[in-house]
């Protein structure tokens, strides 16, 4: 009995304890979002972030570092609040070349520890910082490197500009290469075309390329471009490439195009044509019969099934219902398109 008191009456101090420490304003923790940005809304953040920049040149990392310490450790204000003032003060770094910063400055913030933790939106037991402060300085660097990388492609340019193709495929870092097509954003047309020759020379052995050549097919509309990219493109890049051609294309030469992806490149990048393409050409009767025999194709027939799973139409889910009848493997796809979004599908056939 005793024994059961002792237990009791621990168990209650631990929760008075904990209770404790999850109303104290300054503890580290976990916290209810609500609650913290309530906090960060009792203090006048933007004065201190003001009062931080101008108060003394950035460039002096000792007085620098100083008033950033005053901000973390005093005790008016709430830990949300103090982290809140440490993570707009990095963020305004970003409006700054990177000489006007002390480099233990930058170290500081990019070491720092966040304590601020609420629970993430997605998963609820999981925390993460409400203010990530080595997150905002890692964001401040990226800026800082494409911004230097960019005069550096700006003078390549200026001098050879086959010479960037060589220079993005032997950089391993992913601002510089960002920084050179920023650059070639905002190159003359013909340093594009350039630019594009030499990445196609290369872009077979050297699939790193597919940025490069995406960017610039979609500058210069070039059909061949377009063509050898479907073919020997490749990695992350191809995705975005093709749609950001389907924002310039016309819909006859997306249609043109598709046709080719379909009948000359590799499957895998077929199906991501299909995907990017197949949308905007879905009332198209020629891709769409297109697409309906490649249903029995074993490397192209799933991304077939999922795009006429898209089209609504009512001759479409005709042609599906006809196709799906019998056992081969044709037919399991095209009932498979049929009953992905069955409701959706066959609410279009409803009287």
């Amino acid at each position: 009995m005793k024994s059961h008191l002792f237990f009791a009456t621990l168990f209650c101090l631990c929760g008075l304890v904990d209770s404790a420490i999850a109303v104290d304003p300054n503890s580290a923790g976990q916290w209810e979002r609500s609650n913290a940005m309530a906090a960060v809304r009792s203090v006048n953040v933007d004065r201190a972030v003001y009062e931080i920049g101008n108060s003394a040149s950035l460039a002096d990392g000792e007085a620098t570092l100083a008033r950033l310490r005053d901000i973390e450790t005093r005790s008016d204000w709430p830990l949300p609040a103090r982290e809140a003032a440490l993570y707009e003060f990095t963020r305004s770094l970003a409006e700054l070349p990177r000489a006007a910063v002390a480099a233990e400055v930058m170290q500081h913030l990019k070491n720092y520890q966040a304590q601020t933790l609420v629970p993430q939106e997605e998963h609820q037991n999981s925390l993460v910082p409400l203010f990530n402060i080595r997150g905002a300085a890692a964001g401040v660097e990226n800026g800082w490197q494409r911004t230097e990388f960019g005069v550096e492609a700006f003078e390549i340019l200026g001098k050879e500009p086959s010479a960037l193709v060589s220079a993005y495929i032997k950089s391993s870092n992913h601002n510089q290469r960002a920084a050179y097509l920023d650059t070639l954003r905002q190159a003359g047309l013909d340093d594009v075309q350039t630019v594009q020759n030499a990445a196609l020379d290369q872009l077979a052995q050297a699939p790193v390329l597919t940025p490069v050549v995406g960017l610039t097919a979609a500058i210069t509309m070039d059909r061949f471009a377009i063509q050898q990219l479907l073919t020997s493109g490749s990695g992350a890049g191809l995705s975005p490439a093709l749609n950001q051609l389907d924002k310039r294309l016309h819909t006859s030469d997306t249609a043109e195009l598709l046709t080719y992806a379909i009948l000359e490149a590799p499957a895998d990048n077929a199906s991501l044509a299909i995907a990017a393409w197949w949308p905007r050409l879905r009332h198209e009767a020629a891709i769409r019969d297109l697409l309906l025999d490649r249903l029995a194709d074993p490397a192209l027939g799933a991304a077939a099934a999922l795009a006429l799973a898209q089209s609504p139409d009512i001759q479409t889910i005709k042609l599906l219902q006809d196709a799906a009848a019998g056992h081969s493997l044709a037919a399991r796809r095209a009932q498979m398109a049929l009953d992905i979004n069955r409701e959706r599908l066959l609410g279009e056939v409803q009287p």
